[in-house]
């Protein structure tokens, strides 16, 4: 009879839990990556790393944090989501709210939809934090580490001279970390295959004298 009773007692203990204390558990929040609004002009990526370039990223990362900006707010000046925690992302580069104010950083919303502040600030996150501050170049590392960098917007390259390969334009080179000029052959550092510079764009192919457009006006093996 003892047992039946302790029996009752567990199971209409279970019953008034399931039936009343819902609202004891707590909710589940707002999803951290799932809740992004993408809202705001996009940039074209050439403008983006114009802005990296004038905040002062260091060159040889900007390819890398162009790629993160891709998974943070696919270029979206005015993107932002809700943390789990109640902070909230901002921006081109997602800069959270924890960042109001800091150095570098503007002290409210309004100036993280700026394009051109957000770069500054995520430039004093990166000189603090490194890349690895944003949870897109974390979650893609390998291809953000290879990821190109296009010139700077706004620049209007000559198209290249069809009779020896040269022209204006130039390419950024990540493997030789400075800008070179149309016609140049590279060795990629990043997949040991060469590559050539043809206006703005690289190239693949060919080899240390001659590339997909013709001659190599320079070459420039691992």
């Amino acid at each position: 009879m003892g047992q039946n009773l302790r029996f009752l007692a567990a199971a209409m203990l279970t019953l008034t839990a399931i039936a009343g204390c819902a609202a004891q558990v707590p909710e589940e929040g707002v999803g951290e990556s799932q809740d992004h609004l993408l809202a705001g002009r996009r940039l074209s990526e050439r403008e983006a790393a114009t802005l990296m370039r004038q905040a002062g990223f260091p060159s040889n990362v900007i390819g890398k944090m162009l790629c993160t900006i891709k998974y943070e707010s696919n270029f979206y000046e005015r993107a932002s989501n809700k943390n789990r925690n109640g902070s909230s992302d901002y921006g081109l580069f997602q800069v959270n709210s924890s960042h109001y104010g800091d150095s570098g950083c503007p002290s409210n919303s309004t100036g993280l939809y700026d394009a051109a502040r957000n770069t500054k600030c995520a430039l004093a996150i990166y000189e603090s934090q490194g890349s690895n501050a944003w949870y897109g170049y974390k979650k893609h590392k390998s291809e953000c580490d290879r990821y190109p960098a296009p010139a700077d917007a706004g620049s209007t390259p000559a198209p290249a001279d069809p009779t020896d390969g040269t022209g204006e334009g130039g390419c950024f080179s990540g493997t030789l970390d400075e800008m070179v000029d149309t016609g140049t052959c590279v060795e990629s550092k990043f997949d040991s295959l060469w590559y050539q510079c043809k206006d703005t764009q690289w190239i693949r192919g060919g080899d240390s004298g001659t590339g997909p457009t013709g001659a190599c006006t320079s070459k420039h093996p691992l």
